[in-house]
């Protein structure tokens, strides 16, 4: 249970239980929103500042599987990916191997500056079309770099998905 950064906690003395409040653990940043920003001329894009967090962070880069947007992975993220395909039974170990090793191939680590911006691997930058305006998209553990029509285009087409499922749950 959760009250203003505070949990309780059970603990027991000399065989006596009680609850107290303790401070708990940070709750991972969510990202959440659609944002509109440029990139400029040395591949720079700002990052939202409610995502940034307090120390402004480091991420990782990866370009989405199917080549429409850049993902930027916080590193708990990063790390789950991982973990996520060690433990799934229905991928052979050899796949497994091939899917962490393409998958560190392309990821690049990239750092928030006081400015708040990212610098953007160029490759990708080129590859993805991501020049000018760009759209962030928050995804709930992770953000994509959309470029600007693409991410028009995809929206587009999930509206229906959208409005389908949110029907299905209730909103």
């Amino acid at each position: 249970m959760r009250s203003g950064g505070l949990k309780w906690v059970k603990v027991v003395q000399n065989g006596t239980a009680t609850l107290k409040m303790s401070k708990s653990v940070p709750m991972p940043m969510i990202y959440a929103g659609e944002f509109r920003h440029a990139v400029d001329d040395k591949h720079r894009v700002t990052i939202p500042s409610r995502w940034r967090g307090k120390e402004g962070g480091e991420f990782f880069a990866v370009p989405d599987p199917a080549g429409k947007f850049l993902m930027i992975l916080p590193p708990h993220e990063f790390d789950r990916v991982k973990s996520d395909v060690e433990a799934n039974a229905s991928i052979t170990p050899a796949d497994r191997r091939k899917f962490i090793r393409r998958f560190y191939a392309l990821a690049q680590m990239v750092s928030v500056d006081k400015q708040g911006r990212v610098l953007l691997p160029e490759e990708y930058c080129r590859r993805l079309g991501l020049e000018g305006e760009v759209v962030l998209i928050g995804t709930h553990s992770r953000m994509e770099i959309w470029n600007s029509q693409s991410w028009t285009a995809a929206s587009a087409d999930e509206d229906e998905v959208f409005r389908r499922v949110a029907g299905e749950v209730g909103l």
